[in-house]
């Protein structure tokens, strides 16, 4: 009886320190090469600025895997355009994920009218279920918000950029668009991302310090940091992981030991124990860098700690300041004490990481820019050639038309084997080593000034 009650007890503590034991993190969408990603909406998509920072972090973050992404928005679209052009846009891709964002349009910038939310609701449904029969991943998102504010003193300066709108009430409406996305992909099981909530939480946290603030000049398309706020909320709702590395480095028999994820390769340890500290690191991958245009939003969101993290942690040090160094450039000044508990790098301007990986995604905003847009621009052209000369339409898509896309396709191509040549992370030295006292360092820099 004794040893029934032993096992017993046994058994239960077992199942106690199991559940006690942490989550694994999060490994996001989990993407292949080979996968293909396919981005559909309207002008907000075909603008490419969410899209493409969404593109950078995979880049910068999965540099090992090949993946292929398209950009499917076209200016002005609803629902039923989308389905218009599904053959050719979105079927012929072949995409193992999609993400869904229409709305903006169907509503025609009016109060809530019960025959277009009905109109949405038909061709949205039509939609989702032709992504379904192509067993993609598929991801819908809310609308995003429409800025009432941005909208008035824009018709206050140019009245005639308000023509044809009465958009009473219309953020509500896209609101209650979200909600029905929202309730699609709960009952099909599909991902949800809401963009709606985000946008406008944040816009009303910064009137409180600036009554002018947006993040949509013209109320509809969100600018560069408006377009990251989106995109974060995309990374985030994929559950990618949010460090880049992290590294630590502690004391231990006489000697220094360096540690970081297996994926990190770390070498060439030098340095007196204590005192400073050298090694090579090789990492898995890129912090997530941000163009001029979004560095707000990358900071509103803090993306870079949340999502893009390089942690340094070094214990052990005897009390003083300490210079941190990679590759001989100056990332700046820590006393030991905060060098224990942690530094982060992935935003330092003279980090070598985060300056190739600025090198990633200006060659991604050149594909954008020189390919993508472009891209989408020939198919708005192809929604207006079907609409105004229906009968000459598929003599200058087959013809025309798809030479076109072809040669468009060839240079986004181009470029991408450029990021992905690019983006293979190079080996970096890190040093820790005492402060220049504030004399030495003032005659070193006389040294540099002179030497120059």
């Amino acid at each position: 009886m004794a040893t029934r009650c032993f096992s017993l007890l046994l058994f239960v503590l077992t199942l106690c320190v199991v559940s006690a034991q942490p989550a694994t993190e999060p490994k996001g969408l989990g993407l292949r090469s080979g996968d293909r990603v396919i981005f559909i909406g309207d002008s907000i998509t075909h603008q490419c600025q969410y899209t493409q920072y969404v593109e950078d972090f995979y880049y910068t973050r999965y540099p090992g895997q090949r993946i292929a992404f398209r950009n499917a928005g076209v200016s002005g679209d609803k629902a039923a355009d989308v389905l218009a052009r599904f053959d050719d846009d979105i079927a012929s891709f072949k995409p193992t994920v999609a993400t869904l964002l229409i709305g903006m349009n169907d509503g025609v910038y009016q109060d809530f009218n019960p025959e277009l939310m009905a109109a949405y609701i038909s061709d949205m449904t039509k939609l989702i279920e032709r992504l379904e029969a192509l067993k993609v991943r598929l991801f819908l998102m809310s609308p995003t918000m429409f800025d009432h504010q941005a909208f008035e003193r824009m018709v206050a300066k140019d009245p005639a950029r308000g023509k044809g709108k009465n958009p009473a009430n219309y953020n509500a409406v896209l609101a209650y668009m979200g909600k029905w996305v929202q309730e699609q992909a709960r009952q099909r099981g599909h991902g949800f991302i809401d963009l709606f909530g985000p946008l406008n939480r944040l816009t009303v946290e910064q009137r409180r310090h600036d009554a002018e603030f947006t993040l949509i000049d013209d109320a509809i398309h969100p600018r560069g940091d408006g377009s990251f706020v989106m995109a974060y909320e995309m990374i985030a709702a994929f559950e990618e992981p949010g460090s880049v590395w992290s590294v630590g480095a502690s004391v231990r028999d006489k000697g220094w030991a360096v540690h970081s994820a297996a994926s990190n390769f770390i070498s060439k340890v030098e340095g007196q124990p204590g005192h400073d500290l050298s090694f090579h690191l090789r990492p898995a991958c890129l912090p997530w860098a941000v163009l001029e245009e979004s560095k707000l939003g990358a900071q509103l969101t803090a993306a870079g700690h949340r999502k893009s993290s390089e942690v340094l942690t070094i214990t052990g040090l005897a009390p003083g300041r300490y210079e941190v160094l990679e590759n001989g450039r100056r990332l700046g000044v820590w006393d030991h004490i905060v060098l224990g508990r942690k530094i982060e790098l992935q935003a330092n301007p003279e980090s070598a990481t985060l300056a190739q990986a600025q090198q990633v995604i200006l060659l991604n905003k050149q594909r954008n820019d020189e390919a993508i847009r472009p891209l989408r621009n020939l198919y708005g052209q192809r929604k207006g050639r079907l609409r105004g000369e229906p009968k000459a339409f598929e003599a200058w898509w087959n013809g025309e038309g798809k030479a076109k896309e072809a040669e468009l396709l060839r240079k986004a191509a181009e470029i991408e084997d450029a990021i992905y040549k690019a983006n293979q992370p190079l080996e970096v030295e890190i040093q820790i080593r005492p402060a220049p006292k504030p004399a030495a360092a003032k005659k070193t820099a006389a040294k540099a000034a002179a030497g120059k």
